[in-house]
């Protein structure tokens, strides 16, 4: 996925709620910048640190910019996560994703208004089998790893719930994790950040749900997956 802006960057002065963030650009002036990956755990967003901002098209909205990128130990963390479907469509016509999809062909993104509700893609192969994804981004990193879960919304509750009547009309069911940063060798499976969670998770692993998880190459004009990451639990 390639950018169509440049991105502006700036530096992180303060921090509100965790989604709002006061930025001095590099030209020195100041700006509002609206987070669309609230930072649960605050990993992402710091004082100090580097951000890549792109300009609000709502002249309505009283915060002028969206973030979409966060630099760490030179490294950098895209946290937008509304690009997160066409990430993972271009991964799969790529070819990208065939340790885990490689037995489907067809790939169709499920819209708003649609009977389901809490899946992102419906996918077919040659022998009328279907497979049904959700996609999430995760970012929390410890030591060497991405951790996850560290939280769970009614959303995933729902979309936990959907997919068990999948699997009961005889469908594949994934959960597919991206990590749209470059500094995490495998992703790990954790009960301390949110064991109620982790505890859902783990029902849903032993009734069928399948999990996988993807890498991603990040820089400031495009993002991509790339490799197939191991999932540790």
């Amino acid at each position: 996925m390639e950018y169509k802006t440049q991105l502006i960057t700036g530096t992180i002065k303060n921090i509100y709620k965790n989604i709002i963030l006061d930025v001095e650009l590099d030209d020195g002036n100041l700006c509002s910048a609206f987070c669309p990956e609230k930072d649960f755990k605050n990993q992402l967003y710091r004082p100090g640190g580097r951000v890549y901002l792109t300009r609000s098209g709502d002249i309505r909205r009283r915060v002028s910019h969206i973030c979409q990128m966060v630099g760490r130990d030179n490294h950098l963390i895209f946290v937008n996560y509304k690009y997160k479907n066409t990430l993972f469509a271009e991964a799969f016509q790529k070819g990208v994703l065939q340790q885990d999809f490689g037995r489907y062909q067809y790939i169709r993104e499920i819209k708003r208004g649609e009977t389901l509700k809490c899946v992102n893609f419906e996918l077919l192969n040659d022998a009328g089998e279907r497979a049904y994804v959700y996609v999430v981004n995760i970012f929390n990193r410890q030591e060497d790893d991405v951790v996850f879960p560290s939280t769970i919304n009614f959303f995933e509750l729902e979309m936990f719930e959907e997919m068990r009547r999948l699997r009961e009309n005889g469908s594949e069911t994934f959960v597919c994790l991206l990590v749209p940063r470059e500094d995490c060798q495998n992703a790990r499976f954790v009960w301390g950040q949110d064991p109620i969670a982790a505890a859902k998770i783990y029902d849903e692993v032993k009734n069928g749900l399948k999990f996988c998880c993807y890498g991603c190459n990040v820089s400031e004009t495009t993002v991509a997956v790339t490799e197939k990451k191991t999932i540790l639990y």
